[in-house]
């Protein structure tokens, strides 16, 4: 199932939540909707469920246009950052709510209810918990039942609204690897809501990194790493350098360097961004295009993080610590700097 969302917008009084939005998110794709809090996702994600109503634009599933469409009516799973269980219900029937709660002529039977909830206990792997309380299960747990409460009505879309945000970092880890596993295995269409980068990264076939009220970018998460479509882009997934430059000719200087841009057609002062990873050190000569001084450097696992003075700026460095180490590079010491590649913006 497709979902396209056309030209939407929403304001709360003066505040526009969302300026004339679109996005498609393609048949059994499992979209991000990333960005910091206020940009307009959770609000983007119960338009699409139907909780919140549209002030303008439309809401459409594989081609049927549901935004007069009643929430019970979408056959839309929805998956709460808090779990939203029933503690007076066994996990089996909180599972089993959706299906016992349909119109009379719509409610499965009795055994076809067991079969269903028995299936997809099995799928989510809570098989022996069956009738155990919320209460009784770990937040992993939890989130899992719920999960599997949004799947038992066959839902055309699933969404999921910080599914991960009430959990330790190492469960978050754990079942976020799960639930991509998970998502290959129903392939059902999928969005969610996160401000975590590194979750989005991990989970999502395609990002929409939200600003104020509008999508920056979608891409895939390498693209949208790798070729931020914007300053914001730039700034808020990963960090990057920001360095001040002159481009001309196609040509962004700054500093001792000149590297290539696409501002084929403009003059003037601009600014580039420099992954940490994208500068290399070496050890100072007499020839260094630029040199920098050692302020700290903080072990990383395999990697460390270097931090520089570069005439009044600071760069930060990703650098392998054997490569540090071949290098004898300490705080205090002057180095070579060279950059490899940067995403430069108009000023």
């Amino acid at each position: 199932m497709t979902i396209e969302v056309r030209n939407v917008s929403k304001s709360f009084g003066t505040y526009h939540a969302l300026n004339n939005v679109n996005l498609t998110v393609a048949d059994g794709e499992l979209m991000a909707l990333l960005g910091p809090s206020g940009s307009g996702k959770t609000t983007l994600l119960r338009i699409i469920a139907g909780l919140d109503q549209t002030d303008g634009g439309q809401v459409l599933v594989h081609g049927q246009d549901l935004t007069q469409q009643a929430v019970r009516d979408r056959r839309v799973g929805f998956v709460f950052q808090h779990y939203s269980l029933f503690k007076n219900m066994s996990v089996f029937e909180n599972v089993a709510f959706g299906l016992r709660v349909r119109p009379r002529h719509e409610r499965p039977s009795d055994a076809e209810i067991k079969r269903r909830v028995n299936e997809l206990l099995g799928l989510v792997q809570l098989d022996p918990f069956a009738q155990r309380y919320p209460t009784q299960l770990s937040g992993g747990q939890r989130q899992r039942v719920a999960l599997a409460r949004a799947l038992a009505i066959e839902p055309k879309v699933l969404l999921l609204d910080e599914p991960f945000g009430a959990l330790d970092a190492r469960v978050r880890k754990e079942l976020r690897r799960w639930v991509r596993k998970l998502h290959k295995e129903i392939n059902v269409t999928s969005v969610f809501v996160t401000h975590d980068q590194e979750e989005a990264l991990e989970l999502a076939d395609r990002i929409a990194i939200m600003n104020v009220g509008n999508i920056e970018q979608v891409a895939t998460p390498s693209e949208a790493y790798d070729r931020p479509a914007t300053q914001f882009v730039s700034e808020f997934l990963g960090f990057a350098n920001r360095l001040p430059c002159h481009v001309e000719n196609g040509i962004a200087r700054l500093g001792g360097f000149s590297l290539p841009t696409e501002l084929d057609d403009y003059v003037g002062e601009a600014v580039a961004y420099v992954r940490p990873h994208e500068i290399g050190l070496a050890r100072a000569n007499g020839h260094d295009i630029a040199r920098a001084t050692i302020d700290s450097i903080v072990a990383l696992g395999p990697t460390a993080r270097v931090d520089l003075a570069y005439g009044e700026h600071r760069l930060e460095v990703l650098v392998d610590r054997e490569r540090l180490t071949e290098l004898g590079l300490v705080i205090g010491d002057p180095c070579a700097v060279t950059i490899t590649r940067a995403h430069v913006f108009r000023a």
